[in-house]
């Protein structure tokens, strides 16, 4: 470890792994990443000792990482304990299947393998938004079944840290690809075998043009409530989860997931000449 270059790893490894949730982040790899951005002290982690905040505090100021170092760095973390996991009994619990030594589950419709080892195999594109959710899916999920009871990501137990991010990267840019050819967005959610929801006159969703559900994740279904520009009136686009989501994902993973899905819509805008703003 050098002075003035601490990573997240480093101080993962002065933490007790235990994911206690006393700091109010889900996981101690979160912790570690938010400490390195600035957003959490050392001092936050209530099962740090204080010889080792004292010890530690000095370096952290200084260090700037990119969040592809950070997702990197996290992907390897939970790849070592998805090494260790019970795949068929793992597939039972979140409602994947197995496909020879490999773990299937389906993201969007479309089947994504995570070998022994945790690393991710798949026809379609891979990256880090979609690993990353999908490692902490399998050593997290309670493999609770949806509720139907839909709330918003800031009403999701352990999402205050990532609101802020979720609301900017999130339901803001996605509602930017959509205002750019509503029709076109709508059709493309039809691709990932996005299902129209019948409404009713008490859901908070009622009066939008649109909602559609996608299953990014077999037991984390993502709504999408769009209500289109009209007469000189701004559109508005909310995103929607079953209340069992904080329980089968956590809210830092169901941020990055979502995100994954903005880029992805973006590629589908781009492709037919319709460049986000």
């Amino acid at each position: 470890m050098t002075a003035g270059r601490l990573t997240a790893m480093d101080i993962l490894r002065h933490l007790d792994r235990s994911n206690c949730r006393e700091c109010d982040v889900p996981t101690c790899m979160a912790f570690a990443a938010l400490v390195i951005q600035g957003q959490k002290a050392l001092a936050d982690c209530p099962r740090l000792a204080p010889e080792i905040v004292e010890k530690l505090s000095g370096t952290v100021t200084a260090v700037v990482r990119t969040g592809e170092d950070l997702r990197s760095e996290m992907t390897e973390q939970i790849r070592a304990q998805v090494a260790g996991i019970d795949y068929p009994g793992a597939a039972e619990r979140i409602s994947a299947s197995m496909n020879g030594d490999r773990l299937s589950i389906r993201c969007l419709g479309k089947p994504f393998e995570l070998d022994p080892d945790g690393a991710l195999h798949s026809e379609c594109h891979v990256n880090s938004w979609v690993h990353l959710p999908l490692l902490n899916y399998v050593t997290t999920c309670q493999g609770r079944a949806p509720s139907g009871e839909w709330v918003t990501f800031d009403e999701l137990s352990n999402a205050r840290d990532w609101v802020r991010f979720f609301s900017h990267r999130c339901e803001n840019a996605m509602k930017k690809i959509a205002d750019r050819d509503p029709d076109l967005f709508i059709d493309s959610l039809d691709l990932f075998s996005g299902a129209h929801v019948e409404k009713r006159p008490a859901d908070r969703f009622s009066t939008a043009d649109d909602a559609i559900v996608l299953k990014p994740l077999p037991l984390v279904p993502l709504m999408i409530a769009y209500w289109r520009p009209e007469d000189g009136f701004e559109s508005t686009l909310t995103l929607f989860f079953d209340r069992t989501a904080e329980v089968n994902l956590g809210a830092e993973a169901i941020y990055m997931l979502t995100t994954g899905l903005v880029e992805m819509f973006k590629k589908i805008m781009v492709k037919h000449g319709r460049k986000p703003g």
